[in-house]
């Protein structure tokens, strides 16, 4: 019935248990915690501030050089560098 009236924006049955043990234990807000660690995600502006500058500083530097300086994933940077910048690899021809 919840489904005909909310349609694919239902809850399911499993996260509505969830969320009444929640709210039988004790919280009283839906909003999320603060979660603590690393971000989600890599992908700051900061972060693609260096990349661009370590790879016009450099172009002869590697993708695993720029994540091991900036601490940060080589998919990271990888997807940065493709992505956001629009820097694509070009190999020398012999």
């Amino acid at each position: 019935m919840l489904t005909i009236a909310y349609g694919d924006s239902t809850m399911s049955k499993t996260q509505a248990y969830e969320w009444y043990k929640e709210f039988k234990a004790g919280r009283t807000v839906v909003d999320d915690l603060p979660r603590f660690g690393r971000p989600s995600t890599s992908i700051t502006y900061e972060n693609i501030e260096k990349v661009k500058a370590i790879v016009l500083a450099d172009r002869r530097v590697s993708i695993r050089e720029i994540a091991a300086d900036l601490g940060i994933s080589f998919r990271s940077v990888q997807s940065v560098m493709h992505n956001v910048l629009g820097m694509r690899r070009v190999e020398a021809r012999l």
